[in-house]
């Protein structure tokens, strides 16, 4: 069983993120404003999109760590059933138990941390003015560039195009300021 403390981070990191509202899975809509903006820089809100804390229960449940590192580095295979990624890393449980286990010592569901994970690498392709919207969506295994479109306006409050606007605006008042 989960602790109160594993309970009040996920409301916490729920509530961070403008998402489920009262139980609804609409996003807040009483004050627009680009997420990011709120959180300074943008390595700032990756680290509450994708905390780089690990919890000691999760190093040491080597499933769960297995599992978490195939989501972070096969970011495109992230949306398999979790039945078939639990047997192609051979682990001894079935997608349920994974489910309720990676919830349980995490305190954020396989779903949750997979679409934030593929949304952290968006950000930073997003980044760089070069890479096409599409792009970024096939190459993390949406299923077209308006799933990825929805999904990113969905958590982080602004459209990918929208961010990249903010972005280059942000980086290139940031490189006027250092040369005067």
């Amino acid at each position: 069983m989960g602790n109160a403390c594993e309970y009040t981070k996920a409301e916490d990191y729920e509530h961070m993120l403008n998402l489920r509202v009262n139980g609804s899975n609409k996003p807040r809509s009483a004050t627009y404003g680009p997420i990011v903006q709120g959180w300074g820089t943008v390595d700032a809100f990756l680290l509450v999109l994708m905390p780089q804390e690990v919890d000691a229960l999760v190093t040491e449940d080597w499933r769960i760590r297995k599992l978490k590192e195939f989501i972070d580095t096969h970011p495109q295979e992230a949306c398999r059933s979790l039945d078939d990624v639990c047997k192609l890393l051979e682990l001894p449980m079935s997608g349920r138990q994974a489910r309720r286990l990676f919830k349980l010592l995490t305190g954020v569901g396989v779903r949750v941390y997979a679409r934030n994970n593929r949304l952290t690498i968006a950000i930073k392709h997003l980044q760089r003015a070069s890479t096409p919207i599409k792009a970024v969506a096939a190459d993390l295994g949406f299923q077209n560039s308006r799933q990825f479109s929805r999904t990113f306006k969905e958590v982080l409050g602004l459209s990918p195009q929208e961010f990249r606007k903010a972005w280059s605006t942000r980086a290139l008042g940031a490189g006027l300021e250092r040369s005067a």
